[in-house]
């Protein structure tokens, strides 16, 4: 695969990580409304009607932003127009390509956190991206605990304090973006190997800190 340029004028978009059958773009979300306008053209109903849903219009403009691109990236792999890319999702929200959409299987995440969004790609593999932007947690100790497993919350106990944001966020992008490979939500009765997944961060702009797997 080839890594992706600029799909709409005003989207930077950021290469991430390209291997033999794994590719991640970035790209930042905040944009002139034009912009925002046009990347919506190729919404369908069902999402203009989430965006609507969304209370604040800075979430609005961004889920437009994400879901536009997310159209065009996959529609610039498989060369349909983005407004032919029919989307199915999975009982716990994924989305996936229907089978009604012409052209070759791929397999992709995506993952959004405040004005940066990440798509991966495999055209064989299943895959799952998480992104978190850095920010004060002052419950990260607490979810820690929760969803950790036990050697991952004794590294992180013993780590000094100002070490522990950027650990937590590491571990929990981990978490998502296997359960996002795996269709399952974090806390379900689905306990993953992460030895079934080769695993790699990425930092897809500073201040930023993400995971990327794929099953092996």
């Amino acid at each position: 695969m080839t890594l992706a340029t600029d799909l709409r004028p005003g989207i930077m978009m950021i290469p991430v990580l390209e291997s033999d059958d794994l590719e991640v773009v970035a790209f930042t979300l905040d944009a002139e409304p034009e912009v925002i306008h046009a990347l919506g053209d190729c919404l369908n109903e069902a999402e203009w009607q989430r965006a609507a849903e969304l209370r604040l219009e800075r979430d609005r403009r961004r889920f437009i932003a994400t879901r536009g691109q997310l159209r065009h990236v996959l529609a610039s792999r498989i060369g349909i127009p983005p407004s032919k890319i029919d989307l199915e999702y999975g009982r716990l929200g994924k989305p996936f390509l229907s089978p009604r959409t012409p052209g070759r299987a791929l397999h992709f995440s995506v993952s959004r956190s405040e004005d940066v969004a990440v798509i991966a790609l495999s055209a064989t593999r299943e895959v799952g991206v998480d992104i978190e932007a850095l920010r004060p947690l002052p419950e990260a100790d607490d979810i820690a605990a929760l969803c950790f497993s036990a050697p991952e919350q004794e590294l992180y106990r013993n780590l000094v304090p100002e070490e522990r944001l950027l650990a937590f966020f590491r571990s929990w992008t981990r978490l998502e973006a296997v359960s996002k490979a795996l269709g399952c939500g974090l806390g379900s009765e689905i306990n993953p190997d992460e030895r079934d997944f080769t695993i790699t961060a990425i930092a897809p702009k500073p201040g930023y800190v993400g995971t990327v797997v794929v099953r092996n």
